[in-house]
């Protein structure tokens, strides 16, 4: 199980509301557009990518941001509808990368 989880660009209002929850099963919360690693403009096989490479789980409210995990050469995925966004009026998605 990953110990550090990345907030997609798409969520990030959502993501800094929750902080406080999320270091509860998390010890990192990073977020893409404001980490030096993860920045504005990743695209999203990077930040596949990234969280491949870093042992991270990706929160994202793009129900196809999955497709480029196996982009990133990611075998086996696990998605979980994690939450709702409600100022955003989207699903919020746990991915989880398993090997």
């Amino acid at each position: 199980m990953a110990d550090k989880v990345v907030i997609d660009k798409d969520i990030l209002g959502w993501g800094s509301d929750q902080e406080g929850e999320l270091l509860k099963q998390y010890k990192k919360v990073s977020y893409v557009g404001k980490d030096a690693d993860l920045p504005q403009r990743s695209f999203d096989v990077e930040v596949a990518s990234y969280c491949k490479n870093n042992n991270c789980d990706l929160l994202t409210g793009d129900g196809k941001a999955y497709t480029h995990c196996f982009e990133a050469e990611i075998k086996t995925i696990q998605i979980t509808k994690y939450a709702w966004y409600k100022d955003g009026d989207r699903p919020i998605y746990l991915i989880r990368i398993i090997d």
